[in-house]
């Protein structure tokens, strides 16, 4: 199977299923890689083999649309671009630069961080800060001592001043 055959049926089998803007990006994309990987020293037919079954792989172009155009976007294209297709190739930091973000092919990594966790942290910070204020306490208190007694002994030579 050559290149344009590929295509072909590539596009046979996403007819009427996406719209014709999600195919027409999906083909130049796939003729953009292939082009790259034969201009790059591999043949045509061992570029076309690893990107597999045309058919397929407009399956997961389909499903990945359907996908985006629920919950990514309004032009319902979620990429050109299966990475799993090329797990084994050695080539899929090729596809990475070419998707629409990795929350819209449900590529979703946020990490969450359980609950005892979060509370042993608040409980280090607690503590931290309490630390600081204690230490920072322990070294003005002479100073306040001494603030103190002055004023105690302003107000009582005042209160003794003013009997008499």
């Amino acid at each position: 199977m050559n290149c344009e055959e590929f295509l072909r049926q590539f596009r046979d089998a996403l007819e009427g299923k996406v719209s014709e803007s999600v195919i027409q990006d999906n083909v130049r994309y796939y003729r953009s890689y292939i082009n790259d990987q034969t201009s790059g020293g591999r043949s045509e037919s061992d570029v076309i083999m690893t990107l597999g079954d045309p058919r397929l792989l407009a399956k997961t172009i389909e499903e990945s649309s359907k996908f985006a155009s629920g919950k990514a976007g309004q032009d319902g294209y979620a990429g050109g671009f299966n990475n799993s297709n090329f797990s084994n190739s050695g080539y899929s930091d090729y596809g990475n630069h070419h998707t629409a973000g990795s929350a819209e092919n449900g590529d979703d990594r946020r990490v969450r961080i359980p609950g005892w966790l979060i509370t042993c942290i608040v409980a280090v910070v607690v503590l931290l800060v309490l630390s600081v204020v204690f230490h920072a306490f322990v070294i003005l208190a002479p100073y306040i001592i001494i603030f103190l007694l002055a004023g105690f002994l302003v107000r009582t030579v005042r209160s003794w001043w003013q009997r008499k």
